[in-house]
């Protein structure tokens, strides 16, 4: 029985390399004194930046006494007096709830009304579409307090002020994640879609089955931002729920100075409460971030 002689190129490759010591470390690379500069700069500009934040995360741990006395030092003792107090007084529990309803509602429907009108203006072709899409892009030009009393009116007449639906409702759209699904969802070959349709696919199918699994890249994108945005949301939210009870988290965190004063350790919880789950989110979510938005931009 004879066996076959031939080999894959991938091992006739790795054949022909020539062999290497590892026992040798690779050579570093050496830094020359500019690059020094910029590095050591670069690290200064890092502790500018986290130092505040390092005070913050420590400070949320203290006591009172400790952080008037020692406010650059290790808490001493160490205590979870602050988060138990805001929570309990503070009412954070509830506005931690209704920012996550507010926050996960925006994101949902402005990524499920970003994908199907992008895809309409990259895909159907009907009289008016380019001009529509350019009064669409102009209205990101229209800073945001020149349309809120607007905003504000028709919440009331729909007797939607002091609830949570008025806050989702107002952000159901997004311009800019219209636009990037759109640039996205034009570089989408229209033979998959052709396709789908000869076999019956009607156009809900044909989003749900192919466009969003193709275009996850930009929708990570859309939604990271969609949720930052709306979590961090404090003047619009601020005139619209003044009810106690729907409160959001900005507006919690601003109202601990009547409740508290000079509490510092308390506002450290607080913001602490308030910025920890979006970094925990933006973490995670980085790479697809960063990819949607990079390779969003790219297509024509």
């Amino acid at each position: 029985m004879q066996t076959s002689s031939t080999t894959t190129p991938a091992v006739s490759a790795l054949a022909s390399e020539p062999s290497r010591d590892r026992s040798i470390p690779p050579r570093r690379r050496r830094l020359r004194p500019s690059q020094w500069l910029i590095h050591l700069f670069l690290i200064m500009m890092a502790a500018v930046v986290l130092l505040p934040f390092l005070w913050m995360v420590l400070g949320s741990f203290k006591t009172y006494p400790d952080l008037m006395n020692n406010p650059n030092r290790l808490p001493s003792p160490w205590t979870l007096d602050s988060y138990r107090e805001i929570f309990g007084v503070g009412n954070f529990g509830g506005a931690f709830v209704n920012s996550v309803v507010v926050a996960v509602a925006r994101t949902l429907l402005a990524c499920v009304t970003s994908v199907v009108l992008g895809y309409v203006f990259a895909k159907y072709k009907f009289r008016g579409k380019s001009v529509l899409f350019a009064v669409l892009l102009s209205t990101m030009l229209i800073p945001f307090p020149a349309i809120m009393i607007a905003l504000y009116l028709k919440l009331s007449a729909f007797n939607l002020l002091n609830s949570l639906q008025g806050l989702i409702l107002v952000a159901a759209f997004s311009t800019f994640g219209i636009f990037l699904l759109r640039q996205w969802i034009s570089g989408i070959p229209d033979a998959f879609i052709e396709a789908a349709r000869i076999d019956g696919a009607n156009e809900f199918w044909i989003i749900a089955r192919i466009i969003l699994p193709l275009s996850a890249a930009p929708l990570a994108a859309l939604a990271v931002f969609t949720f930052l945005g709306s979590w961090d949301d404090f003047l619009f939210p601020g005139i619209v729920l003044t009810d106690p009870n729907v409160r959001t988290l900005p507006l919690a965190l601003a109202g601990l100075k009547s409740l508290f004063w000079e509490r510092y350790e308390i506002f450290c919880a607080g913001a602490m409460i308030t910025v920890v789950p979006v970094m925990i989110l933006y973490t995670f979510m980085q790479k697809h971030f960063v990819r949607g938005l990079t390779m969003g931009g790219a297509k024509e």
